[in-house]
Protein backbone atom coordinates (compact mmCIF):
# COMPACT_ATOMS: atom_id res chain seq x y z
CA UNK A 1 0.00 0.00 0.00
CA UNK A 2 1.24 3.66 -0.95
CA UNK A 3 0.24 5.57 1.33
CA UNK A 4 0.61 9.80 0.30
CA UNK A 5 -1.67 12.95 0.15
CA UNK A 6 -0.39 13.40 -3.03
CA UNK A 7 -1.98 11.74 -5.85
CA UNK A 8 0.92 12.35 -8.26
CA UNK A 9 3.18 11.10 -5.84
CA UNK A 10 1.10 7.87 -5.31
CA UNK A 11 0.90 7.57 -9.08
CA UNK A 12 4.95 8.14 -9.87
CA UNK A 13 5.98 5.81 -6.69
CA UNK A 14 3.35 2.97 -8.02
CA UNK A 15 5.17 3.11 -11.63
CA UNK A 16 8.39 2.50 -10.14
CA UNK A 17 7.53 -0.41 -8.63
CA UNK A 18 5.88 -1.92 -11.14
CA UNK A 19 8.53 -1.14 -13.49
CA UNK A 20 11.22 -3.46 -11.24
CA UNK A 21 8.85 -6.02 -12.18
CA UNK A 22 8.28 -7.17 -8.01
CA UNK A 23 6.09 -10.02 -6.52
CA UNK A 24 3.30 -7.74 -5.71
CA UNK A 25 0.05 -9.64 -6.24
CA UNK A 26 -2.02 -6.06 -5.52
CA UNK A 27 -1.41 -2.48 -4.73
CA UNK A 28 -3.58 -0.32 -3.01
CA UNK A 29 -3.36 3.57 -2.22
CA UNK A 30 -4.49 5.88 0.80
CA UNK A 31 -4.53 9.57 0.51
CA UNK A 32 -4.12 9.87 4.88
CA UNK A 33 -3.28 8.07 7.76
CA UNK A 34 -6.95 7.24 8.66
CA UNK A 35 -7.47 5.33 5.29
CA UNK A 36 -4.25 3.60 5.87
CA UNK A 37 -5.30 2.33 9.35
CA UNK A 38 -8.45 1.10 7.80
CA UNK A 39 -7.23 -0.73 4.76
CA UNK A 40 -4.29 -2.52 5.92
CA UNK A 41 -6.91 -3.69 8.60
CA UNK A 42 -8.85 -5.00 6.07
CA UNK A 43 -6.50 -6.42 3.54
CA UNK A 44 -3.77 -7.51 5.84
CA UNK A 45 -1.41 -5.57 4.10
CA UNK A 46 1.80 -6.92 3.95
CA UNK A 47 3.92 -3.51 3.43
CA UNK A 48 3.48 -0.10 3.30
CA UNK A 49 5.52 2.84 1.82
CA UNK A 50 4.19 6.03 3.88
CA UNK A 51 4.62 9.64 3.74
CA UNK A 52 4.91 10.92 7.63
CA UNK A 53 3.31 14.71 6.93
CA UNK A 54 -0.28 13.67 6.02
CA UNK A 55 -3.46 15.27 7.04
CA UNK A 56 -6.36 13.68 9.63
CA UNK A 57 -3.56 11.02 10.73
CA UNK A 58 0.19 11.35 10.07
CA UNK A 59 2.15 8.52 9.39
CA UNK A 60 3.71 8.16 12.58
CA UNK A 61 0.17 7.71 13.96
CA UNK A 62 -1.16 5.25 11.91
CA UNK A 63 2.36 3.56 11.88
CA UNK A 64 1.72 2.97 15.36
CA UNK A 65 -2.20 1.23 15.18
CA UNK A 66 -1.01 -0.93 11.80
CA UNK A 67 2.41 -2.41 13.58
CA UNK A 68 -0.39 -3.57 16.70
CA UNK A 69 -3.29 -4.61 14.37
CA UNK A 70 -0.99 -6.45 11.68
CA UNK A 71 2.04 -6.88 13.26
CA UNK A 72 3.12 -9.10 10.29
CA UNK A 73 3.06 -5.47 7.86
CA UNK A 74 6.20 -3.69 6.91
CA UNK A 75 6.22 0.29 7.45
CA UNK A 76 8.69 1.84 5.08
CA UNK A 77 8.45 5.91 6.13
CA UNK A 78 8.98 8.06 3.18
CA UNK A 79 10.17 11.84 4.97
CA UNK A 80 11.86 15.26 3.89
CA UNK A 81 13.17 15.44 7.37
CA UNK A 82 16.92 15.92 6.59
CA UNK A 83 17.35 15.11 10.16
CA UNK A 84 16.04 12.14 10.58
CA UNK A 85 18.29 9.84 12.22
CA UNK A 86 18.17 6.02 11.05
CA UNK A 87 19.54 4.49 13.99
CA UNK A 88 16.93 5.42 16.31
CA UNK A 89 13.98 7.03 14.78
CA UNK A 90 12.82 4.09 12.67
CA UNK A 91 12.36 1.80 15.61
CA UNK A 92 11.00 4.86 18.08
CA UNK A 93 8.71 5.52 15.39
CA UNK A 94 7.41 2.07 14.46
CA UNK A 95 9.26 1.87 11.30
CA UNK A 96 11.36 -0.95 9.25
CA UNK A 97 13.16 1.80 6.92
CA UNK A 98 12.83 4.86 5.52
CA UNK A 99 13.67 7.00 2.59
CA UNK A 100 14.44 10.78 2.17
CA UNK A 101 12.28 13.04 -0.13
CA UNK A 102 13.10 13.18 -3.04
CA UNK A 103 14.09 9.36 -3.54
CA UNK A 104 16.20 8.25 -6.63
CA UNK A 105 13.88 4.76 -8.12
CA UNK A 106 17.36 2.75 -7.23
CA UNK A 107 17.09 3.93 -3.79
CA UNK A 108 13.33 2.93 -3.53
CA UNK A 109 14.40 -0.53 -5.20
CA UNK A 110 17.27 -1.12 -2.57
CA UNK A 111 14.63 -0.22 0.01
CA UNK A 112 11.68 -2.49 -1.00
CA UNK A 113 13.75 -5.60 -2.49
CA UNK A 114 14.34 -5.91 1.20
CA UNK A 115 10.76 -7.11 1.83
CA UNK A 116 9.44 -7.89 -1.68
CA UNK A 117 11.52 -10.42 -4.50
CA UNK A 118 11.87 -9.49 -7.39
CA UNK A 119 10.62 -12.38 -8.47
CA UNK A 120 8.42 -15.17 -6.28
CA UNK A 121 7.05 -18.35 -6.18
CA UNK A 122 3.34 -19.45 -5.46
CA UNK A 123 2.56 -19.31 -1.82
CA UNK A 124 0.82 -23.08 -2.45
CA UNK A 125 4.66 -24.20 -2.73
CA UNK A 126 5.49 -23.78 0.62
CA UNK A 127 2.51 -25.80 1.76
CA UNK A 128 4.28 -28.81 1.47
CA UNK A 129 7.50 -28.28 2.98
CA UNK A 130 8.81 -29.99 6.66
CA UNK A 131 10.62 -28.08 8.99
CA UNK A 132 12.92 -29.31 11.67
CA UNK A 133 12.53 -26.23 14.02
CA UNK A 134 10.56 -27.54 17.02
CA UNK A 135 8.97 -24.41 17.41
CA UNK A 136 8.06 -24.11 13.83
CA UNK A 137 6.55 -27.33 13.91
CA UNK A 138 5.00 -26.92 17.03
CA UNK A 139 2.73 -23.67 15.61
CA UNK A 140 2.39 -25.15 11.94
CA UNK A 141 0.38 -28.25 13.58
CA UNK A 142 -1.46 -26.37 16.20
CA UNK A 143 -2.64 -23.98 12.74
CA UNK A 144 -3.63 -26.93 11.21
CA UNK A 145 -5.96 -28.38 13.39
CA UNK A 146 -7.30 -24.67 14.46
CA UNK A 147 -8.17 -22.84 11.44
CA UNK A 148 -11.69 -22.74 12.45
CA UNK A 149 -10.63 -20.00 15.69
CA UNK A 150 -9.18 -17.42 16.04
CA UNK A 151 -5.29 -17.25 15.25
CA UNK A 152 -3.00 -14.11 15.41
CA UNK A 153 0.87 -13.83 16.38
CA UNK A 154 -0.10 -13.03 20.07
CA UNK A 155 -1.76 -16.33 20.47
CA UNK A 156 0.67 -18.18 19.12
CA UNK A 157 3.77 -16.76 20.76
CA UNK A 158 2.53 -17.92 23.59
CA UNK A 159 2.29 -21.39 23.14
CA UNK A 160 5.36 -21.31 22.82
CA UNK A 161 6.76 -19.31 24.96
CA UNK A 162 8.53 -16.44 22.38
CA UNK A 163 8.05 -12.77 21.87
CA UNK A 164 5.86 -12.17 18.78
CA UNK A 165 8.43 -10.19 17.13
CA UNK A 166 10.99 -12.72 17.16
CA UNK A 167 8.49 -15.52 16.03
CA UNK A 168 7.91 -13.20 13.23
CA UNK A 169 11.20 -13.20 11.85
CA UNK A 170 11.57 -16.77 12.95
CA UNK A 171 8.72 -18.29 11.38
CA UNK A 172 9.58 -16.13 8.16
CA UNK A 173 13.12 -17.18 8.14
CA UNK A 174 12.18 -21.07 8.56
CA UNK A 175 8.82 -21.32 5.78
CA UNK A 176 9.23 -17.92 3.82
CA UNK A 177 6.28 -16.89 4.77
CA UNK A 178 4.52 -14.58 7.14
CA UNK A 179 2.45 -15.91 9.90
CA UNK A 180 -0.53 -14.30 7.73
CA UNK A 181 0.75 -15.26 4.98
CA UNK A 182 0.72 -19.00 5.81
CA UNK A 183 -2.76 -18.92 7.58
CA UNK A 184 -4.39 -17.49 4.80
CA UNK A 185 -2.86 -20.07 2.53
CA UNK A 186 -4.29 -23.21 4.54
CA UNK A 187 -7.41 -21.44 5.29
CA UNK A 188 -7.95 -20.67 1.73
CA UNK A 189 -6.24 -24.59 0.55
CA UNK A 190 -9.12 -25.79 3.48
CA UNK A 191 -11.82 -24.03 1.92
CA UNK A 192 -11.06 -25.19 -1.63
CA UNK A 193 -11.71 -28.64 -0.16
CA UNK A 194 -15.44 -27.71 1.31
CA UNK A 195 -15.96 -26.02 -2.11
CA UNK A 196 -15.08 -29.06 -4.61
CA UNK A 197 -16.46 -31.67 -1.78
CA UNK A 198 -19.64 -30.81 -0.07
CA UNK A 199 -22.65 -28.32 -0.82
CA UNK A 200 -21.97 -26.05 2.16
CA UNK A 201 -22.65 -22.38 1.45
CA UNK A 202 -20.31 -19.89 0.99
CA UNK A 203 -20.89 -18.57 4.17
CA UNK A 204 -20.52 -21.58 6.14
CA UNK A 205 -17.56 -22.93 4.33
CA UNK A 206 -16.10 -19.17 5.47
CA UNK A 207 -16.88 -19.67 8.80
CA UNK A 208 -15.42 -23.05 9.15
CA UNK A 209 -11.84 -21.76 7.67
CA UNK A 210 -11.47 -19.17 10.04
CA UNK A 211 -13.12 -16.06 8.32
CA UNK A 212 -15.50 -14.46 10.60
CA UNK A 213 -17.20 -12.02 7.66
CA UNK A 214 -18.01 -14.25 4.70
CA UNK A 215 -17.91 -10.83 2.26
CA UNK A 216 -13.95 -10.59 3.24
CA UNK A 217 -13.20 -14.28 2.81
CA UNK A 218 -14.84 -13.95 -0.62
CA UNK A 219 -12.32 -10.53 -1.14
CA UNK A 220 -9.50 -12.50 -0.41
CA UNK A 221 -10.01 -15.82 -2.37
CA UNK A 222 -10.59 -13.80 -5.31
CA UNK A 223 -7.14 -12.02 -4.27
CA UNK A 224 -5.41 -15.38 -4.76
CA UNK A 225 -7.28 -17.71 -6.67
CA UNK A 226 -8.35 -15.19 -9.28
CA UNK A 227 -12.27 -16.17 -9.14
CA UNK A 228 -15.21 -16.07 -6.32
CA UNK A 229 -15.71 -18.89 -3.84
CA UNK A 230 -18.88 -19.25 -5.79
CA UNK A 231 -17.96 -19.69 -9.09
CA UNK A 232 -14.99 -21.93 -7.98
CA UNK A 233 -18.06 -24.37 -6.44
CA UNK A 234 -19.97 -23.89 -9.94
CA UNK A 235 -17.04 -24.56 -11.80
CA UNK A 236 -16.58 -27.56 -9.35
CA UNK A 237 -19.91 -28.91 -9.72
CA UNK A 238 -19.49 -28.79 -13.65
CA UNK A 239 -16.32 -30.76 -13.55
CA UNK A 240 -17.77 -33.72 -11.44
CA UNK A 241 -20.70 -33.85 -13.27
CA UNK A 242 -18.46 -33.90 -16.30
CA UNK A 243 -16.83 -36.56 -14.95
CA UNK A 244 -19.67 -38.42 -13.77
CA UNK A 245 -21.16 -38.21 -17.44
CA UNK A 246 -17.60 -39.47 -19.31
CA UNK A 247 -17.80 -42.10 -16.65
CA UNK A 248 -21.35 -43.10 -18.02
CA UNK A 249 -20.34 -43.63 -21.58
CA UNK A 250 -17.44 -45.09 -21.06
CA UNK A 251 -19.17 -48.06 -19.16
CA UNK A 252 -22.17 -48.02 -21.62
Amino acid sequence: MIVDDEPLEREVLTMMIKKHNMAVDQFFEAKNGVDAVNLARQEQMDLVLMDIKMPIMDGFAAAEIIKKDVPDCRVIFLTAYDEFDSGCRTAEWEADDYLLKPAHPDEIRRALIKYIPESAAPVSQYLEESWEHYDIVKIVEYIEHNLHMELNLEILAGLVHLSAQYLSRLFKQETGLTITQYITARRLEKAKHYLDYTKETVMEISEKCGFSDSNYFARVFKKYEGITPTQYQQQSILARKKRINSFGNFVM
